[in-house]
This record gives C-alpha cells, structure tokens and sequence, in this order.
C-alpha cells in the first residue's frame, strides 16, 4: 500500500512564508533565517519524540534515510575500528556495502530472515573476536517485517565494550528504543516513515561524546560532525537546506504531537494492522512472520496452504487500480503491505476489496487451464 504525502497546504504556507523579498540581498537573508529556526525547531523536537537527554544531539541531513545510515557509519568510525554488522535483510547487507566502499574494517553477521535476532549467537561471536569495537543493526528489518531486540543487543554491546548504531529508519516516533544504555551510540533516521513527513531530508541523533572524538573524514558531502560544527557555529546547513521538506516536517511533527505522540500512533497503526490481517485472513492470506518477531507497521503475507496466486500477477492486476504491492523475493510467492502514512480505514477495505476481485480472477484464469477429465 502506497503512503500518501502530507496535505498540500504545507506546501501553499511555505510559500507564504518564503514570499520574495525587495532585492537578492534580502532573499538569501530572508532564507537564511528562516532555515535556522526550522534547523532549531525541528533539532529538539527530533529529540523530543526519540527521549534523548541533554547528551545528545540530533544533526539534519538532506536525503533519505539511507544518507543518514552512510553518514554515521563514515563519520562515528576510526581507521582502527571493526564493525560487526548483525544483518537479517537488506538494510543489514546495505551497510556492508557502505563498509566496502569506504574501506571500513567490518564482519557480517549473518542472522535468519524469518525471526529476530538469535543473542545466543550474536555474543558468542563477540567472544571469538575481541577485536570488534562496534555493533550496527536495523531496529525493523523492514524485508519482511522483522522487529530485532535492540535492547538486547546493546546489553552484549555494553558486556563486551563495543558501541552500537542503530538503524531506525522504519521505526522511529512508533516502537519505543531506550537510548539510556551507554553503548548505544548513534541511530539513524528519515523524515518521512512513521513521522509523515516528506521523503528528502534524515536525521542522525549522536552522542556529543561521540562528536567530540577526532576521526578524519571519509566523505565530503555526509560529515556529521562537519554539520554539526556548521550548525553550532550559526545555525546554519553546510549546504542549501531542503526548505518545503523541513517545513512538511513542522507540519507533521505538529500533527503528530496533538494527535497524542508516540503511543497514540503506536495504538493507530496496530489498529490498522488488526484490520488489515482480518480482512486478508478472510481472503485466504496469512502472515509470513510469526507474531513474536513482528510489529504494526509492515506485514509479509503468503497463501494459505492450497491457495493458487501469483504475487506478481495479483499486483500487476492492482496496478490497474492505481495500487501496488511490495513483492518480495524469499523464495515463495508473497508480498508485503504497509500501514504507515497518512492512510484510513476507508483505504484498507479499498485494497482488500480489490484483492478480493484480482485474486478471485486469479483463481478463474488457473481453472481455465486445468486439463479436462
């Protein structure tokens, strides 16, 4: 299910608020300001939501979350460092293939796709190798939808003196992450996902600590620390901030907050989830994960036993409808559905009353090629 942008109004008052000034002169000043009280506004209220403490700091990037995950990777490890990336999908092998570019010290950790992560494992392979010095993950491995116990793996981070950056793209302002735990470094994330901003801009929240260490750059462009210098000094991006985007943020951080934060739409998104699962039941779907590794806010769904569909021909028959699915390549036919963004109860009964029909035609078109008796 494809998640709606935020209403355009976000993008009227932006222009509203960036009218044109009498000279050039005035134009960039007028911007300039207006880029370092969204770049503060929008700094603590990232904060706010994540529960960080007065140790951390939180440094604005443009791009998708992919550009923060590259950018703490890059800036937080020394030449002398080794990464242990603990990976059970496609975020985990992203950040492998961010080591290999940038020549980073780095190991994989290889963890089964269907279920979380396995700790047993995990420290016994810190036990093997005391020359690991850092741990990465995603908190939800978005692939199929499985949620991994961060806690746990910042509690064997702490036990072997490792540091640990948390990818928290697909799960940031829904599922709680307690950043209290010393070993937890760094956590990477977008401004759209669970927080219903636009896609374009991203966030890495950094302990000072952290910044304060002096490692030489790998990247020009994704510095968190030369960010985070920029905005200390005046206020200011090292480069033309994404102005609509940040503003789409205001909007839907605003939006977030009255309508009850973090836990309101933790309870919105299981409610979504709870009628989505029913409706896909009642259609002959089941979910791929099992319910203790999963969470409300992506979903991989199979046939049940006996059921003939094709995933790909079901979202071929969707995409006439101005639908997608997102297929997935597990080795069996299944694709996965979101409940995040700006959707309602309305639209899921719209994708289950079309997946009823395409996968009723479906079932047509596999008779008609049944050989006769």
């Amino acid at each position: 299910m494809m998640m709606q942008s935020p209403p355009l109004r976000l993008l009227h008052s932006s222009l509203q608020m960036t009218s044109v000034p009498a000279t050039a002169s005035d134009a960039l000043s007028s911007q300039q300001e207006l880029a370092r009280t969204l770049s503060k506004r929008l700094r603590k209220a990232i904060l706010s939501v994540a529960g960080c403490n007065s140790h951390w700091s939180a440094i604005p990037l443009q791009g998708s979350g992919s550009f923060a995950v590259e950018a703490m990777i890059c800036s937080l490890l020394s030449p002398t460092d080794h990464l242990l990336i603990v990976e059970n999908g496609t975020a985990g092998r992203r950040m492998a293939e961010i080591c290999h570019i940038h020549h980073i010290r780095y190991s994989v950790l290889t963890q089964d796709r269907l279920r979380g992560f396995d700790l047993t494992q995990i420290a016994s392979t810190l036990e093997q190798d005391s020359s690991v010095t850092h741990l990465a993950a995603a908190h939800f491995e978005a692939t199929l939808g499985v949620k991994n116990d961060i806690d746990g793996l910042a509690r064997l981070a702490a036990l072997h003196g490792c540091r640990l950056m948390v990818d928290v793209i697909s799960t940031f302002g829904v599922l709680p992450l307690n950043f209290n735990p010393p070993a937890l470094i760094a956590v990477a994330l977008s401004a759209s996902q669970c927080l219903h901003g636009f896609p374009g801009m991203a966030f890495v929240l950094v302990r000072k600590s952290e910044l304060a260490q002096k490692t030489p750059p790998r990247t020009f462009s994704l510095d968190l620390k030369a960010q985070y210098r920029a905005l200390k000094l005046d206020g200011q991006w090292r480069f033309t901030p994404p102005l609509q985007v940040m503003l789409a943020l205001q909007q839907a951080l605003d939006d977030y907050q009255q309508q009850g934060g973090r836990e309101a739409r933790y309870q919105l998104y299981c409610q979504r989830m709870i009628h989505l699962l029913k409706g896909m039941a009642a259609l002959g779907f089941r979910p791929l994960i099992e319910p203790e590794h999963c969470a409300p806010l992506f979903v991989t769904l199979i046939g049940h036993s006996g059921q003939h569909f094709a995933a790909s021909k079901l979202n071929d028959c969707l995409l006439q409808r101005a639908l997608a699915l997102g297929i997935t390549s597990n080795g069996s036919d299944s694709f996965r559905i979101g409940v995040q963004g700006d959707i309602s109860f309305n639209d899921i009964d719209d994708l289950l009353a079309a997946v009823g029909d395409c996968t009723h035609q479906q079932q047509l078109n596999h008779l008609r090629h049944m050989p006769s008796e």
